[in-house]
This record gives structure tokens, C-alpha cells and sequence, in this order.
């Protein structure tokens, strides 16, 4: 009966989500800021600061620290987005003719018939490109905010991180005390897992991600390409999602360079060089020391997630792609050695002898 009870919960409760997906943005927002501060507030916490008003500093402190960064930047930003606006359409310009004489170069060996007409073609492909991307923001849109629009992300996501983070170990403590004597060891072990993995890759990721993108804002900038520095924030955001964030990246910054220096190869090969090079250094150096092995993602299973949770639950299903696929994958490693301790013999063996 117990475990009909927890099925249902369970369902109820992923059923919830899913039906105020179109709300949750804030406050996950909040929910994220406060798991990641935490650490800090328990810190000032055990030097004999009241925990309202360690939340307060450190909520005050981070969203400060961000609204300072964001108009410190903007200017340059503004710049460089007026710049790339500009930019892009010399870039369809100045590829299409390469397109169009390739494509019918191929014809002409092919057979007019193979390859179809090329000015045709390119249209459609650039109307269904504006209109999947018009589509892409309009889902975000949609289904990331809804009824709570910017400004209402802004004002409420530090509000819900206030009253989380103050109140965070009292919540934990709560949850803590509804578990059932029988399964609370087990349960505990899981979360602890959980929290381990899922703080490992998140807050390793993001050093790694902000420090790509510094990377790849000052490589470019120092090349000549005119938004550097734009191309370089979305390639560190981008550089979330393994392998296809990074070629989107590149392709967008190459396109970019297209359209400043045209088909100039040295001035292409410098821009794909900063690219190589930045890739280099976060396999090497980035992610084996900020996020390890012992997480225990792999990149694949990441990937999968984003998409997965992008197709579930839109914008929001993107955020939370990565802290389900953690918690979801110490959960099957634990079911996977359970299945190997109670049906595999030689587990058993093994494990009896490490113990």
C-alpha cells in the first residue's frame, strides 16, 4: 500500500509540474539561487549571523553583483548586437552566390533535375530558418514566462530565493522527518548522491562555461571580429549543451567573420584557430579539473536530457534537463547494483569480498 501511496504522490506531483510549466520559470529561478548559495549562508550562519540576515547579505550580494555586471557590459553589448544585426545580412549575401555556384556546378554534373533551382530552394530554406526561429522564441516566450513576463522574473525570482534560502534547512529537516524509518537510510543515501553529482556538474559546468566564454570573447575581440564579445557570451552559454552548443557556436562566429572580412581565409582560419584552441584547453584542462569523472555524466546522456526536456516542457524543460538527468542517472546506477547484487552471482562475490 506504502508504495502506491509514494506512486501516486510521485505522479500527482510530476503531473503538477507539468500542467504550471507555463509559470515555474521564477521560480525555479529561485529555487537554483538558493541551492547554490546555501553553502555560503550556512557558512556565515556558523560565524553567528541570524539566518534571515545571512540570506538577505547573500541573495542582496549575488543579485547586485549580477545587475552590476549586466550594466558594466551593456554598452558593449548593445554595440555589438547593433553590430551582428548589421553584419548578418552581409553574411547571407556574401555566401549565397558561393552557394548558388556550387549548387550548380553539382547540377551541371548531376543533372538539372538532381539538384532543382537553387534561388528556389535557398528562399524556402531561409523562410522556414526566420520562421523556426520566430517559433523558438515565441515558445520561450511562452512557455518560460507566461503570466509572469520579464520584469516579473526579475522581482519575484529574488523573493522566492530569500524565503528558500532562509528557510532551507528547516525544508530539508521537514522532508527529512516525513520519511519512513524502514527506507529513510536508503533515501538519504540517494539524496546525498544526488546532491553530490548534481552540484559537481552544475557548479563545475558553469565555471567551465563562464570561462570558455571570457576565452572566446577575448580571442576574438583580439582577431578583429566585430562581435567578440557577444559571440563569446553565447558560446559560453551554449557550451551547456555538449558538442552541438560549441559547433553552433563556431558556425555562427565563421558566419560572422563571412560577413566582416568575406571569404578572407587568414582571417577564417583565426577565428576557427581561437575556436580549436579554446576546445582544446577545456578538454584538457577546463573539465577534468573543475567537473572530474567522479560525476558521472556522460556527455551523450546530458544531451539527450536537453532535448528530451526541451520537447516535454519547452523552455522550462531545458533548464531543468541537467538536474533530472543527475538525479535520474544515481537512481539507475543504484537499481543497477541492486539488480547486480540480488541476480549476478559474482557481484555478490565481489562484493563480499570488498566488504
Amino acid at each position: 500500500m506504502n508504495r502506491w501511496v509514494w506512486i501516486g504522490s510521485i505522479a500527482v506531483t510530476v503531473l503538477f509540474f507539468y500542467l504550471t510549466r507555463g509559470v515555474l520559470l521564477p521560480f525555479l529561478t529561485g529555487l537554483a539561487v538558493a541551492y547554490f548559495l546555501d553553502p555560503l549562508a550556512d557558512r556565515l550562519e556558523a560565524r553567528k549571523v541570524p539566518r534571515s540576515l545571512a540570506a538577505a547579505m547573500v541573495i542582496s550580494l549575488f543579485f547586485i553583483l549580477i545587475a552590476g555586471v549586466i550594466l558594466a557590459f551593456w554598452p558593449v553589448l548593445q554595440s555589438q548586437l547593433a553590430a551582428a544585426a548589421h553584419t548578418l545580412p552581409k553574411t547571407l549575401a556574401g555566401i549565397r552566390p558561393w552557394i548558388s555556384e556550387t549548387m550548380q556546378s553539382l547540377s551541371a554534373k548531376l543533372g538539372p533535375n538532381v539538384m532543382g533551382d537553387v534561388d528556389s530552394m535557398l528562399g524556402s530554406v531561409s523562410t522556414e530558418l526566420l520562421a523556426k526561429l520566430q517559433s523558438l522564441a515565441g515558445e520561450a516566450l511562452k512557455g518560460g514566462l507566461a503570466v509572469f513576463n520579464l520584469l516579473s522574473l526579475i522581482l519575484i525570482a529574488p523573493v522566492v530565493a530569500f524565503y528558500l534560502l532562509r528557510d532551507w534547512d528547516l525544508l530539508v529537516a521537514k522532508v527529512n522527518g516525513w520519511l519512513p524509518a524502514a527506507a529513510a537510510p536508503t533515501v538519504r543515501d540517494l539524496a546525498t548522491k544526488i546532491d553530490t553529482v548534481l552540484a559537481g556538474f552544475v557548479r563545475g559546468q558553469l565555471l567551465v562555461s563562464t570561462t570558455m566564454g571570457v576565452m572566446y570573447a577575448v580571442g576574438w575581440s583580439l582577431v578583429g571580429l566585430q562581435s567578440g564579445i557577444v559571440l563569446g557570451v553565447l558560446a559560453g552559454v551554449m557550451s551547456f549543451v555538449p558538442f552541438v552548443g560549441a559547433l553552433f557556436a563556431a558556425i555562427v562566429a565563421v558566419a560572422m567573420a563571412i560577413g566582416q572580412w568575406g571569404f578572407d581565409p587568414t582571417h577564417i582560419a583565426l577565428v576557427a584557430m581561437i575556436f580549436v584552441i579554446v576546445q582544446a584547453i577545456e578538454g584538457s584542462f577546463l573539465t577534468p579539473r573543475l567537473v572530474g569523472g567522479r560525476v558521472g555524466l556522460h556527455p551523450v546522456w546530458v544531451l539527450f536530457a536537453v532535448f528530451a526536456g526541451g520537447e516535454i516542457m519547452g523552455f522550462v524543460g531545458v533548464l531543468i534537463a541537467v538536474p533530472a538527468a543527475a538525479a535520474i542517472a544515481v537512481l539507475v546506477r543504484y537499481w543497477i547494483e541492486r539488480y547486480m547484487a540480488h541476480y549476478v552471482p559474482e557481484s555478490r562475490g565481489k562484493a563480499s569480498e570488498k566488504a
